[in-house]
């Protein structure tokens, strides 16, 4: 099938809603730049063409993902939505051929040069990792793996074969080639409106940069941010995500250049753990109780996570997000308590912003409520990991589910599960108080008042009281 792709014209007020193409899962998705940095952001917008990802998922349309990878050099094939995911990356050597992805000529990569000539060779080499941009590509990688549940390993070896621009590309195979291959070559120029690099979609995941925009590409300003910004959106597409267009949010996987953040923001993030699950899913997952996740002994002081899913901004050092993929997906934790008998309080928030977010094409506005696109269940489960002690499931999409249970010494287990198939960021608070403490003593957030489901439980030989209540 011959690619189609978004084309750049000059403006026209009708242009934005008439111009959209398909591009399909193997063909690329650009990142444009325009030089005019003085217009606003709508209007930045009408600029460009308006592409579609064929099989777009809208998802409560606060982000928009196409296909996942389903097969890697690493994991083999059989992966679906949801599984943790590891993918490799890495350069092809100056010289490799690369087709024509966005009806640029057909020439061979010249990356390497580029980038030493630009930012530095170091040491020089076979080696890419001596040089000193090789970091700026390995962070941006690993970037999306510290707030999702895939994980990136550099590729050392490539063994030369073109990137392709159609279906029949090559797929990664370890110690051959990487899943996810970069190169550069001219492509449209670094004047005016250009693009400053494409990406092909899985199970392709190739990556072409514009090695004419040097003065972009070799500015260093927080640490290259112009070039880590590229690297990552792009990766983004590699993995399957499209673009989506906020007119009160600034995310990652928006249409342009965006230089006054760092990386994933929280639409981006919540459309790859929508694909690949949270940082919980990598190893084993934590699906049952004897894959918990380990909260540790608990204590007065609560144990959190999930915390930085709280807002639309994401500082670059965030990586506490945790979210129920689907309702296919369940979490499993476990915590102790030790010593004498406790109270343990449990408290399980929905979390996220509401931002304005719609496609490129300007087709599915919406203003979304990311903090209640799941209806979440949180459950207790006794020392053996299977009888439930309690369950809370009263609040409804964007309320808070409560536990509050004596305990005797031992290991126990907390499961969160979701009613819709949708992806829902949550925030976990666990704390233990001795005893005397009763409910009536702690505060416990509601949303019109909540019930709760206890069993008092002092001892495994001690007959079990069931009480229900409306605070």
């Amino acid at each position: 099938m011959p690619p189609h792709f978004d084309r750049f014209k000059p403006y026209n007020p009708d242009y934005h809603n008439a111009y959209c193409p398909a591009i399909y899962d193997d063909q690329p998705m650009r990142h444009r730049t325009w030089t005019r940095r003085a217009l606003p952001l709508c209007q930045l917008v009408l600029f460009l063409a308006a592409p579609t990802l064929t099989g777009v998922s809208l998802h409560g349309q606060g982000f928009f993902v196409g296909n996942r990878w389903t097969t890697t050099a690493t994991d083999g094939s059989g992966l679906s939505r949801g599984d943790a995911t590891n993918l490799t990356w890495g350069f092809v050597g100056d010289g490799t051929d690369i087709r024509g992805g966005v009806g640029e000529a057909r020439s061979n990569s010249d990356l390497v040069s580029f980038l030493d000539t630009n930012i530095g060779a170091g040491g020089g080499g076979s080696d890419y990792t001596n040089r000193p941009w090789f970091s700026l590509f390995e962070d941006s990688y690993n970037r999306w793996g510290e707030v999702s549940g895939l994980n990136f390993s550099y590729e050392n070896d490539d063994d030369g074969v073109s990137i392709l621009n159609t279906s029949g590309h090559f797929q990664g195979s370890l110690n051959v080639r990487a899943d996810m291959r970069i190169g550069g070559h001219s492509i449209d120029g670094q004047s005016g409106s250009n693009t400053l690099a494409y990406n092909y979609f899985p199970n392709h995941g190739d990556m072409v940069i514009d090695t004419d925009n040097s003065t972009f590409y070799g500015n260093g300003s927080n640490n290259y941010i112009g070039l880590r910004n590229v690297v990552m959106h792009e990766v983004g597409h590699g993995l399957g995500i499209s673009h989506l267009v906020s007119d009160d949010s600034a995310f990652l996987m928006e249409p342009f250049i965006n230089t006054s953040f760092d990386g994933p923001q929280f639409a981006d993030i919540l459309a790859v753990q929508r694909l690949y699950g949270d940082q919980f899913e990598e190893g084993n997952g934590n699906d049952t109780s004897t894959n918990a996740s380990q909260l540790g002994a608990l204590d007065k002081t609560a144990t959190i996570i999930g915390a930085d899913a709280s807002d639309k901004v994401v500082g670059a050092n965030d990586v506490d997000f945790v979210s129920i993929d689907g309702s296919n997906d369940t979490d499993f934790f476990s915590f102790t308590v030790g010593g004498s008998d406790k109270t343990v309080i449990l408290e399980l928030t929905p979390m996220g912003p509401t931002y304005h977010a719609e496609e490129q094409n300007g087709n599915n506005s919406n203003n979304f409520v990311a903090s209640a696109q799941n209806d979440l269940t949180l459950t207790l489960f006794d020392t053996d990991g299977s009888t439930i002690l309690a369950t809370s499931n009263i609040n409804g999409l964007g309320g808070n589910e409560n536990i509050s249970e004596l305990l005797a010494a031992g290991t126990y287990f907390v499961r969160v599960t979701g009613a819709q198939d949708e992806v829902q960021f949550y925030q976990l608070s666990a704390s233990a108080v001795p005893e005397p403490a009763t409910l009536a003593t702690v505060s416990l957030p509601s949303v019109g008042g909540f019930f709760y489901w206890r069993r008092r439980k002092r001892d495994p030989e001690m007959p079990v009281q069931e009480e229900t209540g409306e605070a």
